[in-house]
């Protein structure tokens, strides 16, 4: 076909298609906009949504950038995600739909996506650039500002904010993205998308609703969905067509406008002078402390992931990558009591006897659980790596104590759990009392059943007197000489002395408040929580957890179907599944150990190991208890951990690990 062929098929396409544009737009203006140049950098959240709406608007030249692919998270708010465009480049799905639309679309393809050698390319000759980078590729978003300005070419950035959207328009004459930002050199990433997010919604009308909790700048994490997506689609659109065709009606920055469909309410103002507006440098500051400050914990912080490949034997950097995921378990009073070697099919986890030898750690089994757990995330470190991997318990513990493999093949399939991997925390903050719904624990459930464990559940009114039972239960801990002096021998008192070794407890992620802490630092030694216990101030530490408990959105008890080694290794492997579960899906964890333990010494060794008013005082407890969880066997079953779940406040003191070299054993 001849170019004036071509060009006649396209125009007759274009004048049928598109004739309902009628009445709104002229002939002329339809033509303008097929011969006008689009460029979308990134073609996911509001990228296709851009690209569609255009498309269906009459816009046939566009430059589109894009080298990722499609992935199951995306299915939510992105147009182009489908079971069947997994896997598949974003870039040319939505060529595909585009062309789907209009055959007549001319595109040209950047699959390496907008780099610093390609943005000349990739802008010039452009009438308009639709801006849809992800929120967090601000570096390559403030050069592209920064060089379509310097080109003449307008800019226009439409964000997806909760359930609704924001909008600002760049032109070569206004604020550029730097003034109307105040964006400096030197300043940290974090604080550029702060500034970023900050100036795009001056209002924030959709903080009135967001889960905060939910939002993590360090992470490069929050909530987006497709309502707001296609809002993005509708005034950028609009906007894209306005500068086009040279309408009226253009109010490029420090103007802003945010549209909340689910408030509802639309605003347009001026931002006069951007962020440097004293009014907006106020919010700034105080989003600064509860989006910088808040949840950026300190304490174990991820590797870098390696690149590349992986095959077995494992390379130094895939075993260093894995053990330092195993070693982000949880253990007792955090003692990180493991050895990992590199096994000849995979991956070996071991345990060390004399890291803990608490009166808690009854027959290791504590230390069992918790290199069930460093099993499991070296599962999904494994898999992250892409490579399958299986747990295969040995006959009988080693005299190295080696206690599992981690057993390794080609082509696995990564789990979405491992996301979380690094997030995992204990949160002893007292939590919402709004109650986990079944939903959530039937998502529980189903991580721990295939591990052949158990979940049982108290929730509501139930909360009150199993809150009193764990009054008792710590009246005992605090009672006891030797629990007394292992716990506090775990406490890191300062921050320099928890830096030096780099495991137990910081003082401030106990979060006892400043109460708690001086009590704790007064009662050291035995003596003085002897003298405590005499005047009943030992009972403040168990009326802290018992407030706890009452405090919660529910209280779980782990268990496994018997009482060998292997049950609870596999306990500890059910438990950091639905830790890591419950991270992923925004609640907070706390185990509640002693209650536990204490059963378990007392089923299997009797009554020697407590002191005669504590005999009594269990015996009236176990009765109680078990009436509480009546769907447990407690004559079969092994108690792995009893932990409370719920909705709070993220926390900013977390724990350590030692470095990972001295875990590893060639």
């Amino acid at each position: 076909m001849s170019g004036h062929d071509s060009s006649t098929a396209a125009r007759e396409f274009q004048d049928q298609a598109f004739s309902r544009n009628h009445g709104l737009l002229t002939i002329d203006e339809q033509d303008a906009l097929s011969r006008a140049i689009v460029a979308i950098p990134g073609m996911g959240g509001v990228g296709g949504q851009h690209l569609i709406s255009l498309v269906r608007t009459g816009f046939r030249h566009f430059r589109l950038a894009d080298p990722d692919s499609f992935e199951l998270v995306n299915i939510n708010r992105q147009f182009g995600a489908t079971a069947l465009s997994r896997g598949r480049s974003k870039l040319e799905v939505m060529i595909e739909q585009a062309r789907s639309i209009n055959p007549h679309v001319q595109i040209d393809p950047y699959p390496e996506g907008v780099t610093v050698e390609n943005l000349d390319t990739f802008l010039r000759g452009a009438d308009v650039v639709v801006d849809s980078l992800d929120f967090f590729a601000f570096h390559i978003r403030r050069k592209l500002f920064m060089r379509a300005r310097e080109l003449g070419i307008p800019v226009v950035t439409a964000g997806p904010l909760g359930f609704s959207t924001a909008l600002l328009v760049f032109t070569p004459a206004g604020m550029s993205f730097d003034e109307y930002f105040d964006i400096r050199e030197g300043m940290s990433d974090e604080e550029c998308y702060l500034r970023f997010a900050m100036g795009l919604s001056p209002r924030g009308l959709h903080f009135r609703y967001i889960d905060r909790s939910r939002v993590s700048l360090k992470r490069r994490k929050g909530p987006s969905c497709y309502i707001a997506c296609q809002a993005c689609a509708s005034v950028a659109g609009m906007e894209a067509v306005r500068l086009v065709l040279g309408r009226p009606g253009v109010r490029p920055v420090p103007a802003y406008l945010q549209f909340d469909a689910y408030l509802p309410k639309f605003f347009a103002g001026r931002l006069l002078w951007g962020n440097r507006n004293p009014l907006q440098r106020l919010k700034l500051a105080i989003a600064q402390k509860f989006l910088l400050a808040r949840g950026e914990r300190d304490g174990h912080q991820p590797p870098e992931k390696p690149e590349g490949e992986m095959t077995l034997p494992l390379s130094d950097a895939a075993f260093r990558y894995i053990a330092a995921a195993a070693a982000a378990a949880p253990s007792g009073d955090n003692v990180q009591p493991w050895i990992f070697s590199r096994q000849a099919d995979g991956f070996g986890v071991s345990m060390v006897e004399e890291a803990d030898t608490s009166f808690f750690n009854f027959r290791q089994v504590a230390t069992l659980i918790s290199c069930g757990a460093a099993a499991e995330n070296a599962v999904l470190a494994a898999k992250s790596l892409g490579f399958d991997a299986s747990v295969r318990t040995e006959q009988q513990i080693r005299a190295i104590g080696l206690v599992a493999t981690v057993q390794l093949e080609d082509n696995g399939e990564e789990d979405p759990l491992v996301e979380t991997l690094w997030e995992r925390c204990t949160n002893r903050r007292l939590y919402t009392r709004r109650v986990v719904s079944d939903g959530i624990m039937d998502r529980l459930r189903e991580e721990v059943q295939g591990l052949g464990c158990r979940l049982h559940v108290v929730r509501g009114e139930g909360l009150k007197p199993l809150a009193k039972l764990i009054f008792q239960a710590d009246r005992i801990r605090t009672e006891h000489r030797g629990l007394h002096e292992h716990f506090n021998s775990m406490v890191r008192f300062t921050p320099e002395e928890a830096q030096e070794k780099l495991d137990g407890l910081p003082l401030k992620n106990l979060y006892g408040g400043a109460a708690g802490e001086a009590f704790l630092k007064l009662t050291r030694s035995w003596e003085r929580m002897r003298v405590a216990n005499s005047l009943g101030f030992g009972r403040i530490v168990a009326m802290h957890s018992a407030k706890g408990i009452v405090n919660s959105g529910a209280v779980c008890l782990l268990t496994t179907p018997g009482l060998s080694w292997r049950d609870f290794f596999a306990g500890g492997r059910a438990l950091q599944r639905c830790w890591l579960k419950l991270t992923d899906l925004g609640l907070s964890m706390q185990p509640m150990t002693a209650i536990t333990l204490f059963r378990l010494r007392w089923d299997l060794e009797g009554l020697d190991g407590f002191e005669l008013k504590h005999r009594t005082m269990l015996r009236e407890l176990w009765p109680r208890f078990d009436a509480l969880f009546p769907d447990a066997n407690f004559s079969q079953d092994g108690q792995v951990m009893l932990f409370r779940i719920g909705y709070g406040r993220a926390i900013e003191h977390g724990t350590l690990r030692k470095p990972v070299e001295g875990f590893l054993r060639d």
